[in-house]
């Protein structure tokens, strides 16, 4: 279901700020009517086999690989991605998701046995069932508006859910053609609803009596999706960003990690929730050569249209994000940071020259910077990298442990065993080794963090029991065998407890223990 509605907002090209189209907002009735028909529609689609459920998704996989040129290019068009970023970062992971799910859901969802060691429960089953919740909401962000919510949709319709999206209002479009994807995939009407809309259509179905309402973006959003769901008891999941680390051994092999760390840093202009934003490298060895190589790679890094084949940076979404970005580099450069490469928005007449009339900004290496500047505390969510050298890598963990965020971190080194002591120590959701950033686009691989950073798991067999009810049962096979802890109470059921309770805990006399609670378990109960 596709909702229509009476106000209007208008979807923009960031690279060059012409109008894409406008999109019809909703009311609050118009949500709340979608929620009511969505709920309906739960009822006959949890109902159905998960065979049918996932041939939908398998239907859906298919058309989504032969669409895939024109999703890539609705996807820079509105986000301002780099085209082959569009492929590779929001096209894999819902393209793997659909494989994953085929392939493992049956077994990931099929009844699990357990197995219960005490003897005073002889002649139980137990199992658990995983049963879906109902009405699922997701509300998605704009730095990847088609990965990010359908791999999750996936997720939630294939254990029996149906999904009601809000996209980010900075991407409407992307939004409406993951509907109209589902739709041509063959799922039933009402199944997925795509809510257009700003902060007023967000918080009205955090209002929501939802079974589970998950979210991506800011804080500061997210604080008041705590407040918002807070009353009905939503159980919700948060991904809030992140302010995210590498670490440098001087060990580490100087051309690999400035490639990498030159990626980690840069793709996406910088705007992604995992993007490393502090460097710290420790002194010694390749340390100098590495923060060299690293300014000469991002000074090449190719800025302009994201449709080109060849762009690799292009604009940020909007003025307020690019504002954002200006303003903490001029409040470090003003504390004592130094530039070593970029440092300003690119200019308007080499834009106009290119046909562009976005927010560029030049890619930007800082050194210098220390913790009492905020472009090492706050979310930069653009293309600044601050480097900073330290003494020793304790040095190097005491300051990655410092951020109110914990989303990612990556540890580089050529001493394997070196770097996964230092990734137990750093607090994250992952901790990357001699690479960074990817894996929210493995479906296998669980995706979350810590502090500030939100909680909750997407992606992987955990995000997919976020999406179920884990329903416990117990069968009492054995209808005959006394139960110990029904009335009526009596020395006799006493001395049987305490001799299981012996038997069961005790490391000697096993055998006493066990005969005597059998003698007594033989008594009248």
């Amino acid at each position: 279901m596709v909702t229509t509605f009476s106000t209007m907002i208008k979807s923009v090209n960031p690279a060059t700020l012409e109008e894409l189209a406008e999109v019809r907002v909703p009311s609050s009735d118009v949500i709340s009517e979608a929620i009511k028909v969505s709920r309906k529609a739960f009822e006959k689609w949890s109902g159905l086999p998960l065979k049918i459920r996932l041939d939908n998704i398998e239907n859906f996989q298919q058309l989504l690989i032969t669409q895939k040129d024109e999703i890539a290019r609705l996807i820079t068009l509105e986000s301002g991605k780099p085209l082959l970023e569009s492929y590779l970062a929001e096209l894999t992971g819902p393209l793997d998701t659909c494989a994953w799910l085929v392939k493992e859901a049956e077994k990931l969802l099929a009844n699990t046995n357990i197995d219960i060691a005490t003897p005073l429960l002889w002649g139980k089953k137990h199992y658990l069932r995983y049963e879906p919740l109902g009405v699922v909401g997701i509300i998605s962000p704009w730095n990847y508006p088609f990965s990010i919510p359908v791999m999750t949709m996936l997720m939630a319709l294939a254990a029996g859910n149906t999904v009601i999206l809000k996209p980010s209002e900075k991407t409407p479009l992307v939004g409406l053609k993951i509907g109209e994807l589902f739709k041509q995939a063959g799922f039933p009407e009402d199944i997925v609803t795509i809510i257009t809309g700003g902060g007023e259509a967000g918080e009205h179905l955090a209002k929501a009596d939802l079974a589970r309402l998950i979210f991506t973006g800011s804080l500061n959003t997210g604080v008041k999706i705590i407040n918002a769901t807070a009353p009905n008891v939503t159980p919700i999941s948060l991904e809030l960003g992140g302010k995210d680390t590498a670490i440098v051994l001087p060990d580490a092999p100087v051309e690999r990690t400035a490639q990498a760390i030159t990626w980690g840093a840069f793709t996406n202009a910088g705007q992604a929730c995992a993007s490393i934003e502090r460097l710290y490298v420790v002194r010694g060895g390749n340390s100098e050569l590495l923060i060299n190589r690293i300014v000469q790679l991002v000074s090449k890094l190719k800025v302009g249209d994201p449709l080109l084949e060849t762009t690799e940076i292009g604009p940020l979404i909007d003025v307020q994000q690019f504002d954002h970005v200006v303003n903490l580099v001029e409040q470090a450069v003003s504390a004592g940071a130094k530039v070593l490469c970029g440092g300003e928005k690119i200019s308007s007449p080499e834009l106009r020259d290119k046909g562009l009339a976005g927010y560029f900004y030049q890619p930007t290496v800082l050194i210098n910077v220390d913790h009492n500047m905020r472009i090492m505390q706050e979310e930069t969510f653009g293309p600044a990298l601050p480097i900073m050298i330290v003494d020793s890598e304790e040095e190097a963990i005491k300051l990655a442990n410092q951020s109110t965020y914990a989303l990612t971190a990556s540890i580089w080194s050529a001493n394997l065993t070196r770097a996964q002591l230092i990734a137990s120590k750093v607090q994250a959701g992952t901790v990357f080794i001699n690479d960074c950033l990817y894996s929210h686009a493995v479906a296998e691989l669980p995706w979350g963090g810590l502090k500030r950073s939100g909680f909750g798991r997407s992606h992987s067999r955990f995000g997919l029991l976020d999406l179920v009810n884990i329903k416990h049962i117990s069968v009492d096979k054995i209808s005959w065998l006394p139960r110990l802890w029904w009335y009526p109470y009596h020395s006799s059921k006493l001395k049987t407890v305490r001799c299981g309770l012996d038997y069961m805990h005790k490391k000697d006399n096993k055998l006493a223990s066990l005969c005597g609670f059998i003698a007594n378990l033989t008594k009248r109960q």
